[in-house]
């Protein structure tokens, strides 16, 4: 996976594999396959055969999209092309398979290195695929928008990426196709370029267009320069410790002069949750609190069960009637989306910002298949999930926000301002 440190993401998905622990299993960056050792073509065949026998036997229900026929001419055709392949390409080709089985929990992650990426990190703001952090040297492009890879649309390109991705709706696409597009054998694989060097095309909001050309290479803090930088203010949203991975996983901050608690619920674990949620209920408890803002908008997911307590005992607090608010997007997946419901289900909470990238009702419960020889690892479904009639695909807000550019740019949480105001 590319490691750029996302600032707007505290820990994703995301981003973004499938992590051990009970209730609905999440996407999380704990598990990766980075580039396996140099294995031979039979040693491919024989981890071509191992998924085509084991993973319809082990996911609980393989077929629920894709028909047993379709399925097994996949791994037919693969191993018959394979000889003709390139690791990446085989690697590629073994993803779309298992995204074809329609099950955003199961999985083959395709991930990179800081060696072997393009020096841009790109995210979505509504239909616009921004710029938010490249290399220095090319500064000022800072901020424009990405709309062409080698004379190919970005629309265009985005399409050719779908079948590679496991999804169950477009939101989760976003989550991981800005990322993918850094790439290179991804873009290689789907035709966008045949070499490393590769043209990328920007346009600004004045329709002015630059095009540069990058190779991929080393990316560190360094080297790069962020929207983030160069903010006036840091959204609360993004005021973390980016060095603090427990610490990340869920905070809060109480806002004396607006009366507003807000807390950031990053992953679903049981880490100090005990402790951060008596937290919690003490500020709640000695505070005048206008409003209480639970930020889920970088959850995974992790284990269903562990907010399910602080959410209980936040329904029976008299003074946050009406005064719960619940911010969810693209990034919030499996129990991430269960937190959500939580919240409706015991508080009335209203909810702001986009629809979430996971589904409410589906598979999940993940457990891992590991190929023999390549050691790639996916993650596949055991059970099915009826969770709630209100929704048949992904958590619908309330209200829903999308981030502009031009108030990300001046450090304004357009989601946090709307419950504000």
């Amino acid at each position: 996976m590319i490691k750029l440190i996302k600032y707007n993401l505290c820990i994703l998905i995301v981003m973004l594999f499938l992590i051990s622990l009970t209730g609905c299993k999440s996407a999380s960056k704990q598990v990766t396959n980075v580039s396996a050792k140099k294995i031979t073509m039979g040693q491919w065949k024989k981890d071509i055969d191992y998924l085509g026998e084991n993973l319809p036997k082990d996911h609980t229900n393989i077929y629920h999209s894709i028909t047993k026929e379709n399925f097994d001419k996949e791994i037919l055709d693969l191993k018959n092309d394979a000889p003709k392949l390139k690791d990446y390409q085989i690697k590629c080709r073994l993803a779309e398979i298992v995204a074809s089985v329609g099950d955003a929990h199961t999985n083959l992650l395709l991930d990179s290195d800081e060696t072997s990426t393009y020096p841009i990190e790109v995210q979505w703001f509504n239909k616009d695929l921004r710029v938010v952090g490249i290399d220095k040297v090319h500064k000022d492009i800072l901020g424009k928008k990405l709309i062409s890879i080698n004379g190919i649309s970005i629309d265009k390109v985005m399409e050719k990426m779908e079948p590679l991705i496991s999804h169950e709706n477009s939101q989760w696409l976003k989550a991981f196709d800005a990322q993918y597009v850094m790439m290179p054998d991804i873009l290689k694989f789907l035709g966008v370029t045949s070499k490393d060097k590769v043209e990328f095309s920007f346009e600004d909001d004045n329709s002015k267009i630059n095009k540069i050309e990058l190779y991929p290479g080393k990316v560190t803090q360094a080297n790069m320069v962020r929207v983030v930088d160069e903010m006036p203010i840091i959204p609360l949203n993004l005021q973390y410790n980016i060095n603090d991975q427990k610490g990340n996983l869920y905070w809060d901050k109480y806002i004396p002069k607006d009366k507003i608690l807000y807390f950031q619920y990053n992953q679903c674990v049981y880490s100090d949750f005990e402790k951060c949620s008596q937290y919690i209920l003490n500020v709640i408890a000695d505070k005048k609190i206008d409003k209480f803002i639970i930020d889920l908008r970088n959850n995974g997911g992790g284990d269903s069960g562990v907010i399910t307590p602080l959410v209980s005992s936040l329904a029976d607090i008299d003074k946050l009637k009406g005064k719960i608010y619940v911010i969810i997007g693209k990034n919030t997946f499996s129990s991430g989306v269960l937190a959500a419901v939580d919240f409706m289900n015991y508080t009335g909470a209203k909810f702001y910002g986009e629809p979430t990238g996971g589904n409410v009702n589906g598979y999940g419960d993940v457990k891992y298949l590991v190929l023999p020889s390549s050691k790639l690892k996916i993650s596949y479904s055991t059970k099915e999930f009826d969770i709630c009639d209100k929704f048949k695909e992904n958590f619908i807000p309330d209200v829903t926000i999308n981030e502009s550019f031009k108030d990300y740019k001046k450090g304004i949480d357009d989601v946090y301002e709307a419950i504000k105001k």
